[in-house]
């Protein structure tokens, strides 16, 4: 507090106000107001002009806004200034100054959180909406874009599961500087909701400064993040792109879009970016229906396991079969798993169904056997999500318990792309399941990217031929190629080899005379419920031995 006189200077300070001085009374009395303010703000003009207007008018004025103030100690304090005139005319003021900066930074702080997220310090999704719908109209009125770009982690549920959600957390803020890093000045970049994030970019004039950044965002989170005990983690990401207002003018429609285009990009196999295109609206709706028609369909027992009959070549003899899911969709018939499998892996349903399957097959040839009949191993399929996580081991385990089922007589196969997704954790979740004493086959060989410094590693017993590679082999040289080439492979590497899509007696000849141990395919059967395999069980049906018996010339 300090009092001044009518011609403003000064007659009294407290000792509050010699501690923000650092003056004495001694040293201040006399001086001009604006003459000490001046050594301690640089709004000396506003205060000063407060001061004077209450001198003239009699009345207390506060200045609107404090004034910032560098103490004698070098610490910045925020002030409200309130000056009152006081007895009668031409006996002076009382001004106050108040100390508010703690309660400036307390609201500060809570404004900050009401528009940022907690962990990584972004923009959250109410600031994201409101600098959209700031970026669209400006957008319309002067004519340019507006692009949302939608980026999703891969896998990141993983991380989580594996090393902690302590860990999940040093991730999603590795991300969020490098998604800060990687964009203009003027773009936000803000966390949309658990590994989701959203990168504004304004003031557009083509799509070309969008494609660049896209490119960028899945390069620079493809780096190996170093989480806390100095495990090297590989990232990717999905990145989902709308345009506005080209796509929609609005915030929300676009905000959906993105959305749409960057699931549409992950279940095409993520690590891209995918701009929004019309049809994805209604492929959005059908997915919406084929969820529901899927959880309806769990509850209400409309799957059902088929099995295809696997020929011995050498000896005739049926050697094994695979599972094969069919649906019986009302209104629809039998629904094969290339139609909804997609969308189970989407939604997660796809770990439930691959439990159910497990369990069934399980239990399927603990029936047979029950009924006196000859069992062979069966292969049951499981997907990339169910690889996603241990749980499929405890579920292969309780089956085989339920069930007392020798763990010979099963078979899992996975697709050589989902083994070589992420080898580490592969090379993990194959030895758990090994270590129970089933079986492990690799399906669809030769249709991805496998290492063979990796895929020996596995402990896989059993290498499966594309089926795109064996309708060709009796004409195309570089399917017979590649066919001869991974026989030669699995063999030396101790497994068995299995064709797939055999149709043809001339590819089983073909099969034969290069060593191929065991044929799948229409030429002995198509999948059949479970009712139609009790014959197999007992003796191969004749057109199945007659095609085996033709190959006895050739060996």
């Amino acid at each position: 507090m300090i009092t001044i006189d009518e011609d403003t200077r000064v007659t009294m300070i407290n000792p509050v106000a010699e501690r923000f001085t650092g003056l004495s009374h001694a040293e201040t009395r006399g001086r001009l107001i604006g003459d000490l303010l001046r050594d301690f703000t640089d709004l000396t003009a506003d205060a000063l002009g407060t001061v004077l207007a209450s001198l003239k008018h009699r009345q207390p004025i506060r200045l609107p806004d404090p004034i910032p103030w560098c103490g004698p100690d070098g610490r910045n304090y925020a002030l409200r200034l309130t000056a009152t005139p006081v007895g009668k005319a031409g006996e002076g003021a009382v001004v106050v100054l108040n100390d508010v900066t703690e309660t400036l930074a307390i609201t500060a702080r809570l404004q900050h959180e009401a528009t940022h997220d907690l962990l990584t310090g972004l923009p959250n999704r109410a600031l994201l909406l409101d600098r959209l719908h700031q970026a669209l109209a400006n957008a319309q009125r002067r004519g340019t874009l507006v692009a949302l770009l939608f980026v999703d982690l891969d896998r990141f549920k993983r991380i989580n599961d594996s090393l902690g959600h302590y860990v999940g957390d040093q991730v999603l803020q590795v991300v969020a500087e490098r998604l800060q890093a990687s964009v203009r000045a003027g773009d936000t970049v803000a966390r949309w909701g658990g590994d989701e994030f959203i990168v504004l970019m304004d003031n557009l004039n083509d799509r070309s400064a969008v494609i660049s950044v896209a490119r960028k965002l899945l390069e620079v989170l493809e780096r190996e993040v170093e989480a806390e005990g100095g495990t090297d983690l590989v990232l990717s990401c999905s990145v989902g792109i709308s345009v506005g207002p080209q796509d929609s003018p609005d915030a929300q429609t676009l905000l959906s879009m993105a959305d749409k285009a960057m699931y549409r990009g992950k279940i095409e196999g993520g690590a891209s970016y995918t701009f929004f295109a019309p049809d994805m609206n209604t492929w959005s709706r059908d997915r919406l229906s084929m969820e529901g028609a899927l959880r309806h369909g769990l509850i209400n027992r409309e799957f059902e396991l088929y099995y295809q009959p696997q020929v011995d070549i050498d000896s005739g003899r049926l050697s094994g079969l695979e599972a094969l899911i069919r649906w019986h969709r009302p209104g629809s018939g039998v629904v094969r798993p290339d139609v909804f499998i997609a969308a189970a892996e989407e939604t997660g349903l796809i770990r439930s169904m691959g439990e159910w399957a497990i369990r069934e097959a399980t239990a399927q040839v603990a029936r047979w056997r029950a009924e006196g009949l000859e069992t062979v191993p069966l292969a049951v399929n499981v997907s990339a999500r169910q690889c996603s996580d241990m749980g499929i081991v405890d579920a292969i385990r309780e089956a085989l318990a339920d069930s007392g089922l020798d763990p010979r007589m099963l078979k899992v196969e996975l697709t050589e792309s989902t083994a070589m997704r992420d080898p580490e954790r592969a090379a993990e979740l194959l030895g758990r399941i090994d270590a129970l004493g089933v079986g492990i086959a690799v399906d669809d060989f030769g249709t991805g990217y496998s290492s063979l410094s990796l895929l020996k590693r596995f402990p896989i017993s059993e290498l499966k031929i594309d089926k795109s590679f064996v309708g060709d082999i009796a004409a195309n040289n570089d399917d017979a190629a590649i066919v001869r080439g991974t026989i030669a492979l699995a063999h030396g590497l101790g497994m068995k080899v299995v064709a797939e899509g055999v149709e043809t007696e001339p590819q089983l000849d073909f099969l034969a005379r290069h060593g191929c141990n065991v044929a799948q395919g229409y030429l002995f059967a198509q999948p059949l419920p479970a009712s139609e395999i009790r014959g197999w069980l007992a003796l191969l049906p004749p057109h199945a031995l007659r095609a085996v018996r033709n190959l006895r010339p050739l060996e």
